[in-house]
């Protein structure tokens, strides 16, 4: 059974959520601030849910915090409709967004899409002997069953969505990407103009990773056509 940590403060709000994934058979474990839920955190969860505004310690923070030990995906929820607050939680290292209200079908949409995405990558249930296989590019390495990358054997820490892009781009070297098609075959969900931004977001992450890891930030943009990885 997936676990699925909730972190809201709203007892109304975290107690739908809970209600509504454990009718789809979920796990839930429930944080009411930042602080709890880093205390909670670890590898067992499959997914966190996370408000952006909190007290104590915001989602924002509490993510940039998560993200120095834990790959889970980290779906924000946010009050706000404002686009700066959603990509703030995308650059610290969030995989997706929502903005209340929401409709409980699109909820349940994203978490199974994040979790399933997830537990290809970072389950530890790939059979051991296909671990090892990879694609490679001067000196730049990506497991192509697991979520690992590395530059001349140094780890290089990706998020689950960082990782999908690097690998979708790195399979087929010099071949352009529009950012619709990249949106759906990482999200595996159908493009809509907010996803935009979210992609965008994204590979400016991945690059900045790749430049401090690399030098190079490998994954060059095409103005206006789209994103291409080049050897």
């Amino acid at each position: 059974m997936d676990k699925i940590l909730v972190v809201e403060d709203d007892k109304t709000v975290y107690s739908g959520i809970k209600k509504l994934l454990e009718l789809q058979h979920y796990s839930v474990v429930i944080a009411q601030n930042g602080m709890e839920a880093l205390e909670k955190i670890d590898e067992s969860f499959s997914l966190v849910i996370m408000d952006i505004m909190m007290p104590q310690l915001d989602g924002i923070e509490t993510c940039r915090r998560m993200r120095e030990r834990h790959s889970v995906p980290i779906l924000f929820l946010s009050a706000k409709s404002e686009e700066l607050d959603k990509l703030e939680g995308l650059e610290v290292g969030g995989d997706d967004y929502m903005t209340k209200p929401f409709s409980n079908m699109e909820l349940i949409s994203k978490v199974k899409a994040l979790i399933r995405r997830y537990r290809v990558y970072d389950s530890g249930s790939v059979n051991r002997k296909n671990k090892d296989e990879s694609i490679e590019a001067d000196g730049l390495k990506l497991f192509t069953n697991r979520n690992k990358v590395e530059f001349n054997c140094d780890e290089i820490k990706l998020t689950g969505k960082e990782y999908e892009i690097l690998k979708l781009l790195m399979k087929n070297p010099d071949r352009i990407y529009t950012i619709e098609m990249i949106y759906e075959m990482v999200w595996d969900e159908v493009f809509t103009y907010n996803a935009k931004n979210t992609v965008m977001v994204h590979i400016k992450n991945l690059r900045n990773k790749l430049i401090k890891a690399c030098g190079d930030a490998c994954v060059h943009t095409e103005w206006g056509r789209g994103y291409r990885f080049e050897r």
